[in-house]
């Protein structure tokens, strides 16, 4: 593999684990494992890598474009185990999807929290109680 792609596996690694980035190549066949080490070369090597953001900003980022976005699902599930992995809350995560309703709707918000709620408690993690009407 490139250096270049030795940098982006580096940053996926750093986000979702050790020999995670690699991995993400081998488990894919043939020709779609050139896509594969596309996403890990752009995505983390020269996108992560740049300097201005940190990870976990980066994260919640990732999740607010995907909500918005919709119809992601096993990417919402993966941007909310990096989340995690790089040091964000579940109230920072599930804040991140509410925040976005504004932008794209209660049916993709709503899709979208139900799957990062159901990683989060898949992960262990406990799901903050309603904070109920605000007066």
């Amino acid at each position: 593999m490139s250096d270049r792609f030795e940098n982006g596996a580096a940053w996926f690694d750093k986000v979702y684990g050790d020999g995670k980035g690699r991995g993400l190549v081998e488990q894919q066949t043939g020709l779609a494992q050139d896509l594969a080490r596309f996403g890990v070369e752009f995505n983390f090597g020269d996108i992560y890598s740049r300097p201005g953001l940190s990870l976990a900003q980066r994260e919640l980022l990732s999740l607010a474009s995907l909500v918005t976005i919709g119809g992601l699902e096993p990417q919402l599930r993966g941007h909310t185990r990096g989340a995690l992995n790089v040091g964000c809350s579940p109230e920072e995560i599930l804040e991140t999807v509410i925040h976005v309703v504004q932008y794209c709707g209660f049916p993709k918000a709503l899709n979208a929290i139900r799957v990062v709620t159901d990683e989060l408690v898949l992960q262990g993690r406990e799901v903050p109680p309603p904070l109920g009407p605000q007066t």
